[in-house]
């Protein structure tokens, strides 16, 4: 899929676009093109259904006139679009407010080592379609055949080749390839009357030969986990520690705080950890962006603005030590960029962590979940939370779902839904106990189980 000639045409098009748009009036231009061919397979509860291939390019352009924003974005490659673009955003911009923060950075040198096409699996962007759609009968069929009550009700697999470049008229210039493999699964199991909860795994694979390990692991976790959910009965009601898995930790508790370490929410008066920097925060809780990691899906080695996206730390041994920033904040606040400008060429950056990884802080942290089990003794595990979370105060509201009522420091039997409320700043503060082992959230975040002491459960 993809090849040297397409890269080469998405190139000499954004330079000719940023050109376009010099020449329109623009002060300052900045060009965020991106190419892509794909091809796509689901399982739908046991047919073959939606089998996908696409190809295309789109080029993103923002201009700053005098303080002034404008954008505009083209999937056409003849000259009229980019003229017709380069007018647009120029115009929009003598029609926007002006605001001294609307800047393009300045460029800064990027690791070639760093860059995502020098690392990944050339073999992946020669998969044929066949492949993909063998891959996603195999994903659903395993599920399926490992015991009669599981129905699978989509199992997907993919895979993506493209290119991705920044350049400006600042002199950033920066680009890279990628090529990944995705596998998403999501199942739910039926025992005569009785339907069991929704279970859902997914994966970001960018070295083939991982993903064999990696359709198993999701595929049999998916239908352990429907299992599981049958023959659930009632819970209890109490306030005291509960035990999350990963993604139900990601959800109710981690959203929050990485709501608030953006430097544009701390601006604009959105954000429970202004004015923090360099206080404990979360004790034992380490969270650092790492774009550098492969397995992640924000995997990257420059942001939306061409700048180096590093390893990261936001929160180390419980301290908070830096907010995110891309170029508007960071002209705000008079600081550099710290390379979290996020989004893709359709749309002006935006800002966030590229690669979350989640972990103990304590080296003598408990090894994985049987510890933790141990640990909690009696009392509710969560393995998925669904309700309401505001990022500004850190309340969240819900229902935890996979439930799994514990004694003796043992899982014993399935919970019916039950409510989880509480407050994640707060409870942050009381110490979260996280294992040493961690687990990859559909092929984004990398997160720890945790003990969080304080939350309110309320059984139906």
């Amino acid at each position: 899929m993809g090849g040297a000639a397409a890269t080469e045409g998405l190139a000499e098009r954004a330079r000719e676009m940023l050109d376009l748009a010099l020449r329109a009036g623009a002060g300052e231009a900045e060009v965020c093109a991106h190419s892509h061919t794909s091809l796509g397979a689901k399982v739908e509860k046991g047919d073959l259904g939606q089998v996908t291939a696409d190809e295309g390019s789109t080029l993103g352009l923002r201009v700053v006139l005098d303080g002034r924003l404008g954008f505009a974005s083209t999937n056409q490659a003849h000259r009229e679009a980019l003229e017709s673009a380069a007018r647009d955003a120029v115009a929009i911009a003598r029609l926007s407010p002006a605001d001294e923060a609307n800047v393009l950075p300045e460029p800064a040198a990027v690791d070639d080592g760093a860059r995502i096409g020098a690392r990944v699996d050339p073999s992946l962007a020669g998969m044929a379609i066949e492949d993909v759609v063998e891959r996603a009968r195999e994903l659903a069929g395993r599920t399926a055949s490992s015991d009669a009550r599981i129905s699978v009700d989509q199992a997907s697999f993919s895979v993506v080749a493209g290119e991705s470049m920044v350049v400006s008229s600042k002199g950033v210039d920066q680009r890279d390839r990628d090529a990944a493999l995705t596998m998403s699964l999501m199942a739910l199991a039926t025992d005569g009357d009785e339907t069991g909860g929704m279970d859902y795994r997914g994966t970001v694979v960018r070295d083939a030969s991982e993903v064999e390990g990696e359709l198993h692991r999701i595929a049999d976790e998916v239908a352990s986990n429907c299992v599981g959910n049958l023959g659930a009965t009632s819970g209890s009601s109490y306030s005291g520690p509960v035990l999350f898995a990963p993604s139900a930790f990601s959800s109710a508790l981690l959203s929050p705080l990485l709501g608030s370490v953006s430097a544009i929410a701390v601006q604009r008066g959105r954000s429970a950890l202004a004015n923090r920097l360099g206080e404990v925060v979360a004790p034992g809780l380490s969270v650092v962006d790492d774009p550098t990691d492969l397995h992640a899906a924000g995997a990257c080695a420059f942001d939306r603005e061409g700048l180096p996206a590093r390893r990261f730390p936001i929160v180390e041994g419980g301290t908070l030590r830096s907010f995110l920033h891309n170029a508007y904040s960071a002209a705000v606040d008079g600081v550099q960029s710290t390379g979290h400008a996020r989004g893709g060429a359709r749309g002006v950056p935006g800002l966030g962590a590229h690669a979350i990884v989640v972990s103990a802080s304590d080296p003598d942290a408990p090894e994985d979940l049987d510890a933790l089990l141990a640990q909690l003794g009696e009392g509710l595990y969560i393995q998925r939370f669904s309700g309401t979370v505001d990022a500004a105060s850190g309340d969240f509201s819900g229902t935890a779902k996979s439930a799994r009522w514990v004694e003796g420091g043992r899982i014993v039997r399935p919970v019916q839904e039950v409510m989880l409320s509480g407050n994640a700043f707060e409870l942050f503060t009381r110490g979260a106990v996280l294992s040493r082992t961690q687990e990859r959230l559909g092929g984004s975040s990398l997160v720890a189980w945790s003990l969080v002491d304080g939350v309110s459960v309320t059984a139906g």
